[in-house]
């Protein structure tokens, strides 16, 4: 009965702290702007929770300065509750002079303070959280820049003319012609037709509007011809200027700007636009074989899409301000502008926009149909002025299936006309024929509109046209490409390494962030030792525990840190190269070196200012080869963390997920790592896990590097498991009321039951070296093979 009310005691007090830790951190995320912040402060209190909790710093060793942090925690009182427990039970003959040795209280009625402590927690952060949610509202920032002002409204000038700078490409009339696009159903397993016999021409100079009900397959068909669907069942013939369509050369030759399209938020316009021309233009252009050619032809496309004001300022990101949406929408745009496309496909451009916004864009997308690009764009209900800024519709209704294809004409008379003659309701003056066309087919179901097309002169006369492009083949018109890059791998590592060198230099959440918290960590980890009385070389037991357990924490913490802020970090530039990939810039192996050597500094540099500050507070051993053995120990630590958080987000789709895979590398490195559970302890099936955490070589690299060989003074607790160890109970009648003494090199011995051993350094080194490499090759295997994006 007592053994079952010592385990509902111990559950209560365990969900009686989980639940005051929650309301804690339900508070940090209600007011802190951003998903960064609120790791950097919810990591700080996991620090000052575990180290003032009792179990990293045993009471009796936590300096004065330091009481009022321990009173606050929960995580002390929670600890303090539960090691009565668990430690004044039967089982224990000694347990109450273990705990006092150490300055945890031994009487029970401790058990109802700490949960009157928690409640109170739980209750106080509850009030706090109730009236944050009322009055505080944490704003997005503002964009730091609008459009008012940066767009030239001036459309009687260049805007409506012919582009002053021609861009070399090729003009292609793109015919597609019987497309069928079949998927198997996620439930019933039947097949599914989303495409049924559609047929078009993309003309040169020409601007298409995709357009039909919801589901009725605009995306699915934009993506189908641009080769974006990865799955399901296709066929059909699409062709460029009468030749079959070839992979590599197409994804050369197009450019596809998605809907809600995603840059890299810490480059600036110029050098987004400037990345893409530099990896992406052909090197027989000689107009842009060097350096100076392509910064006019990027001058060039930014002048168009009217982004010179604006070129340099980042992007930025909705969290943090940056570019408008529209400003978005053009860069997006212009990024694909400068790969010199000659079939330019987007969706929904205009989705999202103003009025206002939506006319700069589609200004932005005649200027380049005029200079001779096929455009294609599905669209969603669009205005007057913009539905009559496209020369062509491809209309489809729900099956996959072809309304109307053909030339709108002047004020969409060749679109009403058809309508019109297929008995539809008359137009009225003023109305909009987007809106009409769709009225008229949509709430039509006794109408076989279908039928209707492949019966009319319209379906005629793009058969005509489609057999004309098949059968007048000019060879000089023909699209074809070698190689699969405009550029070597080598040019795409060095522009890739420039490019990610830039975006930590500027990501001032990610990596100044990490070296601010290394200090301060560093800082108040290591200032629970500064009244240590070490000078003549002197320990007690508990001193030497206290260096341990910091060693441990700082180890981890910063582990947490680096992984944690790994994550975001890299996810943005994933699914970045997911799009650089699919329009054909660069593949996998140029982002795996470069995110490897780009981090390579700051880990090194984070070590650094970890250790000195370290060394300094707790007055470590001093000694140049332990400092430097010390510092290789933890960057090998940190390197290990973020590597491997870098592969987790590559490996699976969203955060979410990786959260979970870097909470079981931190877990898994603080249970087997040997501070926890001591390596001695470990049997049968948890072998495993000693000997494969890499938390737990790093660890015992630092440990050895310390304390291996050391002779220094360490006076044993009376009664302690070393004291006996030591014989001090067989000592001498004389010697009875003397200090116990041993050595650091005898203690670290026994603390870790002789499984630490320095002649485990090569051993220790090779693992931690296979480790960053299997996290390299999790890393490169990702991107090569997953693309975590909807296809």
């Amino acid at each position: 009965m007592r053994a079952q009310r010592a385990f509902f005691l111990y559950l209560a007090v365990l969900l009686s702290y989980t639940f005051a830790i929650k309301m804690m951190y339900a508070i940090l995320a209600q007011v802190l702007p951003n998903k960064n912040n609120v790791l950097s402060v919810g990591t700080f209190l996991v620090l000052l929770l575990s180290l003032f909790s009792g179990f990293i710093v045993y009471p009796s060793e936590i300096p004065n300065y330091y009481d009022w942090l321990a009173l606050i925690n929960p995580f002390a009182w929670a600890f303090q509750a539960l090691l009565i427990i668990e430690f004044t039970s039967s089982k224990y003959t000694n347990g109450e002079l273990l705990l006092e040795d150490r300055g945890f209280e031994t009487d029970r009625a401790w058990i109802w303070g700490s949960f009157l402590i928690l409640i109170s927690y739980s209750l106080l952060s509850a009030l706090i959280l109730s009236w944050v949610q009322e009055h505080v509202r944490v704003q997005k920032k503002r964009n730091l820049a609008t459009s008012h002002g940066l767009v030239a409204d001036n459309e009687n000038a260049e805007d409506e003319g012919q582009p002053k700078h021609e861009l070399p490409f090729v003009p292609v009339d793109l015919s597609f012609e019987d497309m069928v696009y079949e998927v198997k159903a996620s439930t019933s397993g039947e097949t599914l037709r989303l495409l049924n016999n559609v047929s078009g021409v993309l003309g040169a100079g020409r601007m298409c509007a995709l357009m039909g009900s919801s589901g009725a397959g605009k995306t699915t068909l934009m993506d189908v011809i641009a080769l974006r669907k990865t799955s399901g069942e296709i066929t059909g013939e699409v062709r460029l200027n009468g030749f079959p369509q070839e992979r590599i050369s197409f994804l050369r030759s197009s450019a596809y700007v998605e809907q809600f399209d995603i840059q890299q938020p810490e480059l600036t316009v110029e050098e987004t636009v400037k990345f893409s021309a530099r990896l992406r233009l052909d090197p027989s252009y000689e107009t842009t074989q060097d350096e100076d050619g392509k910064a006019l032809l990027v001058a060039r496309v930014l002048e168009m899409m009217e982004l010179t004001d604006i070129c340099n300022q980042q992007v930025g990101s909705y969290e943090e301000g940056g570019l408008t949406f529209e400003q978005r929408k053009r860069l997006a745009i212009a990024v694909e502008l400068a790969a010199s496309p000659s079939i330019i496909f987007l969706d929904e451009p205009t989705s999202g926009l103003d009025s206002r916004g939506a006319l700069v864009v589609m200004r932005a997308m005649k200027k380049i149909a005029m200079s001779g690009r096929t455009i294609c764009a599905t669209i969603h209900q669009p205005s007057s002025a913009v539905f009559e800024m496209f020369d062509d519709l491809l209309l489809l209704k729900k099956g996959g299936e072809v309304v109307f294809f053909g030339e709108l004409g002047t004020e969409s008379k060749c679109l009403v006309n058809y309508f019109e003659e297929r008995n539809a309701a008359p137009i009225e003056h003023g109305e909009n024929p987007a809106a009409w066309m769709l009225r008229q087919y949509v709430g039509s179901d006794d109408v076989d509109w279908k039928e209707l097309f492949e019966q009319s002169d319209q379906f005629r006369v793009m058969k005509e046209r489609i057999e004309t492009l098949n059968s007048n083949l000019d060879e000089s018109k023909k699209i074809f490409y070698d190689s699969e890059f405009a550029t070597g791998l080598g040019r795409q590592i060095s522009l890739m390494n420039r490019r990610v060198f830039t975006i930590m230099k500027r990501a001032p959440s990610y990596n100044l962030a990490r070296i601010m918290l290394a200090g301060i960590y560093a800082f108040l980890i290591g200032s629970v030792s500064l009244t240590h009385k070490n000078k003549d070389r002197i320990f007690q037991e508990q001193e030497v525990d206290a260096i341990l357990s910091t060693i441990f924490l700082g180890m981890t913490i910063m582990g947490v840190v680096s992984v944690s802020m790994a994550v975001p970090v890299m996810k943005t530039m994933r699914d970045v190269f997911y799009k650089h990939r699919a329009s054909g810039m660069l593949d996998h192996n140029s982002i795996s070196i470069a995110v490897t050597v780009a981090e390579l500094p700051y880990i090194a540099m984070i070590s650094v200012i970890f250790a000195a500050i370290y060394y300094a507070t707790v007055r470590l051993f001093s000694s140049t080869e332990r400092w430097w053995a010390f510092w290789l120990y933890f960057s090998l630590s940190n390197a290990t963390y973020t590597y491997f958080g870098q592969a987790f987000i590559c490996l699976v789709k969203d955060a979410p997920t990786a959260g979970a895979l870097v909470g079981a590398l931190i877990g898994y490195n603080v249970f087997f790592s040997g501070l926890v559970v001591r390596p001695q302890y470990f049997t049968g099936p948890f072998q495993l896990g000693y000997w494969t955490a890499p938390g737990r070589y790093a660890y015992e690299g630092m440990v050895n590097s310390q304390f291996v060989g050391l002779n220094h003074v360490v006076i044993a607790q009376p009664e302690s498991a070393w004291w006996y160890d030591l014989g001090c109970d067989d000592r001498a009648p004389a010697l009875v009321d003397k200090p116990c003494l041993g050595s650091m090199d005898q203690y670290t011995h026994f603390f870790f039951g002789g499984r630490f051993d320095e002649s485990h350094r090569p051993l220790i080194l090779s693992v931690l070296f296979f480790c960053l490499v299997l996290a390299r090759l999790l890393l490169w295997f990702a991107l090569k093979k997953f693309n975590y994006v909807n296809t």
